[in-house]
């Protein structure tokens, strides 16, 4: 049987230490886990309490400095310098200020700070609960806040406080050149607060009308929240561990903490959630039909003819990525009748990319691929050469694009 491609459009460790004299007939069981601290601070003229600061994975990591002369408050600020572009440091300043034992923040209902600039220019991220592990289950982020050459207040809401029990996240920052010129960024007075101006929280997840079969997985995207905030709009980016899903039925689809929405039968569910009690914005549609009943057909040309992508009848070439970072696909591994099969699930374009190992093909004759679908009467393929420098871009190279549909010779029909 051939491989074939069907087409649909931290948790947290506490440990307690107990340490006692031999003799004492005092009950340690009775003993309650020490509490997280509170501590509002994280930049106020030094660091607050066991804040660390960790630059972002290309970053320039010489960006931060403490400044003395230019505060809004006290005698020292935060002091980022934002590289132009090209500086072989890093292409932007920015990182994470984390507690490594983690704070309690369920008192707070936002992150405050004060910044400004040398001159005009956009602040591009700032955010809570980014602990720079990677592991981070509660991140929330403000994007394009406009920076001036006075001192401005900002706040980024926290969506639900409650989750915040034990998070090292404490503040990020990110902020790149604009239109090219690097400046400077000084921020001052950071540090959790319980702001009376934050009001009207208009919880959404991003609405979707997702076609797909038995064993897909779709995601619950664009989860945010908006708040009026002394007057103004702020749009939080929140992630969906904040939010509580539900599915009308079950026995179609569920869905996780996460977001992830695992198919699990025939039907159609109606994915929607809450923040807190407040019931969020828009909805996820999922429509289950059968998926292939067999096997896509087993190829028959000699495997000294074949240069295979992904097949079970020959041996494959490597190839570095069924679906780019920068396309909205989700490509799965999956077993149709014993032969491997990538499913693709919200299948607008995907790219796959062989770029580190590229195929030389000037003596095949023609593409092969089997694809199956029921929701899609055409079907595009494109094949990109990068010429003869071997890299994408710098004007050499070529694409030729096959679109197939009802009336092609072959045909794209549905459901085989």
């Amino acid at each position: 049987m051939t491989s074939s491609i069907v087409s649909r459009p931290i948790g947290v460790l506490t440990a307690a230490l107990f340490l006692g004299i031999t003799g004492c007939e005092r009950d340690v069981g009775m003993l309650e886990p020490a509490p997280f601290p509170t501590d509002s601070e994280v930049f106020l003229d030094e660091f607050g309490p066991g804040v660390d600061y960790d630059a972002f994975g290309g970053s320039k990591v010489t960006a931060l400095d403490i400044a003395f002369p230019v505060t809004y408050q006290g005698s020292r600020s935060l002091q980022f310098t934002v590289p132009n572009v090209g500086d072989p440091e890093g292409s932007f300043a920015g990182g994470a200020f984390t507690s490594a034992g983690g704070r309690d923040l369920t008192g707070y209902n936002a992150l405050e700070f004060w910044a400004t600039s040398s001159m005009p220019a956009t602040l591009g991220l700032v955010g809570i609960g980014n602990d720079n592990t990677g592991t981070s289950l509660y991140g929330a982020q403000v994007t394009d806040y406009p920076l001036t050459t006075v001192w401005e207040r900002y706040v980024v809401p926290i969506p639900l406080p409650a989750k915040l029990a034990v998070e090292g996240g404490l503040f990020e920052i990110a902020s790149g050149p604009l239109e090219g010129t690097g400046y400077e960024l000084w921020i001052d007075e950071v540090q959790f607060v319980n702001d009376p101006t934050i009001t009207n929280p208009r919880p959404a997840i991003g609405t979707q009308d997702v076609s797909t079969t038995v064993g897909a997985t779709v995601n619950v995207d664009g989860t945010i929240v908006t708040y009026d905030v002394d007057g103004r709009e702020v749009t939080v980016q929140a992630s969906p561990y904040y939010f509580t899903f539900g599915s009308s039925d079950a026995s179609v689809a569920t869905v996780a903490e996460d977001g992830t929405i695992a198919v699990v039968g025939t039907g159609t569910a109606t994915i929607t959630a809450t923040l807190g009690s407040v019931a969020a914005d828009g909805a996820v549609t999922v429509t289950v039909v059968e998926g292939p009943s067999g096997a896509a057909p087993t190829p028959t040309r000699p495997a000294e003819d074949v240069i295979s992508l992904f097949s079970n009848a020959y041996t494959n070439v490597f190839v570095d990525r069924w679906a780019a970072d920068f396309d909205p696909a989700t490509v799965e591994d999956v077993v149709i009748d014993g032969s491997d099969t990538k499913l693709y699930t919200n299948l607008g374009f995907a790219v796959v990319e062989f770029t580190s190992e590229q195929i030389d093909a000037t003596a095949m004759t023609g593409f092969h691929m089997d694809v199956w679908t029921f929701d899609s009467s055409e079907f595009k393929n494109k094949l990109v050469y990068f010429g003869p420098d071997g890299e994408f871009g710098g004007g050499d190279d070529s694409e030729h694009e096959v679109t197939l549909n009802e009336s092609t010779t072959p045909a794209m029909t549905t459901g085989a």
